[in-house]
Order: C-alpha cells, then structure tokens, then sequence
C-alpha cells in the first residue's frame, strides 16, 4: 500500500508513505519526505490533482510500462525515447522546479555538470500500482549526493500524463536508527 501525504508539523513537508501488510497488520514501512516547495513554473503544487485510482483492470500493465520507463529512459538515459512514454501534449508535473510539458523535463534528464549527470537514477527497487496511478521507488545520485527518488506518474491511454516526485538524502550507515537501511 502506499500513500501520497502532505504533513503540517512544525514545518510543511510532502512525502510518500509504503506499507507492507501480513494479515491486517502493518509490518515495514518506508517514507521518502521533503520540505513542500512551489507552485512550480505551471502553477502546480506538489499534491493537487486527481486522487482516485482509475482504470484497475491495467494496474499490471501500467507498472510494466512504467518500470521500462524507468529502466529505459530515466536509468539507461535514453532521453530520445521520452516521447514514447509519455504524453507530448499535455504532460502534468507536479515537481516543483519543473513546467509542464517533455521539454523541462528532457532539459532535467539531459543535465550534466562537469563530466557527470546532476540527476543520475541507479537502481529501481519497487515498482508500486494501483490502476491509473504507479509510483518507482529508485536510488541515485543529485547534485553529487546520494538519494532516493520516490516518483509517482498518473497512466492514461498508454502514456504517462502526470508525475508527482519526492527526493531526500541517503543518510550514511552510520546515521541510521536501524539496520535496514533506507529500502
């Protein structure tokens, strides 16, 4: 199960929540979480739009298609086959540094500083789904630091038309308040 959340402690915060389940009891949980931020450059915020898993009939075929997504385009770096994937005329981003539309996030995808990309996804852990709506849980590198990407997309005749997105620092082994590391 998982949950797109936005938290209003002492600071405001978005985050993803995973449970797995034995039984009725909850038994592991991961969160990615960051400080909200935006409206981005569309106006967009990090948590409105559609909430209701639509289309529960492709949930397997719309985790395939994102996992090749991910694996493809954003692992391997094969920005030429972003229009494959998703919808070139009304793509919705939801991160807050980027406007909607492929280009912002073909300009993400191809960014490097120096020799070395400044995003650089290196390994998908889990492909969650439910219908419409599945979320990648990968880990890699921005800005020279290592992180997590929990990245939610909304599915719809074939192409993903939405995308939703967490990002937070890997905290060193050291640092952990358990052994099971961040995935």
């Amino acid at each position: 199960m998982f949950a797109h959340t936005e938290y209003d402690f002492s600071t405001r915060r978005i985050g993803f929540e995973v449970f797995r389940f034995e039984g009725d009891q909850a038994v592991e949980h991961w969160d990615n979480i960051q400080p909200r931020r935006g409206p981005n450059p569309s106006g967009r915020s990090m948590v409105d739009g559609p909430t209701e898993a639509t289309n529960l009939d492709r949930t397997e075929a719309n985790r395939r298609f994102v996992r090749e997504f991910i694996e493809e385009v954003v692992i391997d770096r094969r920005v030429d086959r972003l229009a494959n994937y998703i919808d070139t005329q009304g793509f919705t981003q939801h991160n807050p540094r980027l406007e909607d539309g492929l280009r912002a996030l073909k300009a993400e995808l191809d960014a490097v500083s120096g020799d070395r990309p400044v995003i650089k996804y290196e390994h998908l852990h889990r492909i969650l789904a439910e219908g419409s709506f599945v979320l990648s849980v990968s880990e890699g590198i921005i800005s020279g630091v290592h992180s997590s990407f929990y990245d939610l997309f909304r599915v719809a005749d074939g192409r993903i038309v939405e995308h939703w997105d967490t990002i937070e620092a890997v905290p060193a082994p050291s640092k952990w308040k358990n052994e099971n590391g961040k995935f």
